[in-house]
């Protein structure tokens, strides 16, 4: 009889030990645990509105943050106006600014990307980094983690002088990532940059510093100095987590060959 009531005794511990075991176990199980309403997305899980990263981990830091970032935002000259209103200049608009009978000075050339849908950029006008695989080839890319370069040229510098009275440039952009501040590594920190010959003459950032959600739009109008157009030909480039849907460059001003006589 005291062997019986020990095994009951042993068997009950056992049923116990057993039934908090699988107890806890279920408790446990990840397919069980419930996430509360309204909670943060686990890590790791892309947003449904971000296009997934690629080789975020391995982006050379100046793909994110580019050195010019560390400077202050420079200020910009007010564009000049002229008695000609802007539509009607750029409805009157010409491939180049060459001064004839027919035509003269002042006059207007307005250059549009896309199409060709694919960038043109000069490459001396930019620096070397980063490599080429961070740089996007189209315009209305869709990939992140890679910088939009373009530039615009036109014919008539060669043999003439040339004088720019007022141009700008027109950039439409889409934040493809969402954005926290012009301090964090995504689209909030994104900017647009004129350079020429290697170095940076002008930057600012896309977004405003209270952030950006993915899919936001925006078209920036940048007053070009005169000297930026050198060459005939203006170089920008817009970092790294926002696409350029279009461009324009619009300049005002006059080329004509010097008539010099022996």
């Amino acid at each position: 009889m005291k062997i019986f009531t020990n095994t009951k005794a042993i068997v009950a511990i056992l049923s116990i030990t057993f039934g908090l075991g699988a107890t806890l176990s279920l408790a446990q199980t990840p397919a069980m645990r419930r996430r509360p309403p309204g909670g943060p997305t686990p890590i790791g899980l892309p947003l449904p509105s971000e296009p997934r990263r690629i080789e975020k981990n391995n982006a050379p830091p100046e793909v994110e943050e580019p050195p010019f970032l560390q400077r202050p935002l420079p200020q910009l000259p007010q564009l000049r106006s002229l008695p000609i209103p802007d539509e009607i200049e750029e409805r009157q608009a010409s491939t180049d600014l060459l001064g004839n009978a027919q035509k003269p000075c002042p006059k207007t050339i307005l250059l549009k990307a896309p199409p060709p849908n694919s960038t043109t950029p000069y490459g001396p006008d930019f620096p070397s980094t980063p490599g080429p695989q961070w740089i996007e080839p189209n315009f209305n890319g869709t990939t992140i983690n890679r910088h939009v370069r373009h530039t615009f040229q036109w014919n008539g510098c060669k043999e003439r002088c040339c004088e720019v009275q007022k141009a700008k440039l027109v950039v439409t952009a889409k934040a493809l990532t969402n954005g926290q501040s012009n301090q964090s590594p995504d689209a909030g920190n994104d900017s647009i940059s004129i350079w020429k010959n290697g170095s940076v003459l002008y930057w600012q950032y896309l977004w405003p510093n209270t952030g950006v959600s993915a899919g936001t739009v925006t078209t920036l109008t940048i007053p070009i100095q005169p000297s930026w157009l050198d060459g005939c030909r203006l170089s920008f480039q817009v970092q790294d987590d926002t696409a350029v849907l279009d461009a324009k460059l619009v300049a005002t001003g006059c080329c004509l060959k010097p008539n010099i006589k022996p």
